[in-house]
């Protein structure tokens, strides 16, 4: 079960444990100082739309969450990291994938192995 740790400005710390669902929902609820959209003051106020909210956490973040829930303690390639992504509902081409893993295999929170001429990525 994936794990977050979320530091508020006044210095509480906020540890999650459970789905990526919840731990979105815990993210967003303390990154928002309201719960409703303001409207922006300008010339019109007629066109105010509220802006379509959006997942804080990118392709990287996801990854970790796959990290953490030991996903790659066997070897992986792209289509499988995608595919388990898309099995959550989560879109993403896998050339919005690959630069992701390859921060993390320089950080060295994944290893990188050329089997078959096809990139398979490992715990370390």
């Amino acid at each position: 079960m994936p794990k977050a740790e979320i530091n508020l400005p006044d210095g509480t710390k906020i540890v999650i444990d459970g789905s990526v669902d919840d731990i979105i929902r815990v993210q967003q609820a303390f990154s928002n100082k309201s719960s409703t959209p303001q409207p922006t003051r300008g010339k019109d106020e007629s066109h105010n739309i509220p802006k379509k909210r959006t997942s804080k956490i990118g392709p990287l973040g996801r990854i970790r969450i796959l990290v953490g829930e030991n996903f790659f303690n066997e070897k992986r390639n792209l289509e499988e990291v995608r595919k388990i992504l898309e099995e959550r509902a989560i879109f993403y081409k896998t050339s919005d994938i690959t630069p992701s893993l390859i921060r993390l295999v320089k950080k060295g929170e994944l290893r990188r192995l050329k089997e078959d001429g096809q990139w398979r990525y490992v715990n370390p």
